[in-house]
């Protein structure tokens, strides 16, 4: 028998890498609020070669990976859509630092004035 597989495309074995690295799924621990993933894409649009994807890593302490796929999702929101995350991003940060109050950290300025840790 003479068959052989067919070569495989760079695209393959890509997923097949990134299978293999999260055979779980992609989970970050930190996220990145929308103006931060939105700075992120600027920065690397203005100046790829000093803002590369490992010192914007290391910039915004989070992964190589989750830079990658910030960079590389072109989705962007329609108006209606990014008033609710923006909603939605504030309400995440609220419930975050009325468990950091409870814990006894200080809340920055902004969420004082809000009445969160007072």
């Amino acid at each position: 028998d003479d068959w052989v597989p067919p070569p495989r495309e760079p695209w393959m074995i890509e997923k097949e890498r990134i299978k293999a690295k999260y055979p779980d799924g992609y989970k970050p621990l930190k996220k990145l609020s929308p103006d931060a993933m939105a700075g992120i894409r600027a920065l690397h649009a203005q100046m790829p070669e000093y803002y590369t994807t490992a010192a914007l890593s290391q910039e915004f302490e989070v992964s190589p990976e989750s830079i990658r796929r910030i960079l590389k999702s072109k989705w962007t929101p329609d108006s209606e859509e990014e008033t609710d995350r923006q909603r939605r991003w504030f309400k995440r940060g609220e419930s975050v630092w009325t468990r950091y109050s409870e814990l006894g950290v200080k809340p920055p300025k902004k969420w004082r004035d809000l009445g969160i840790g007072n």
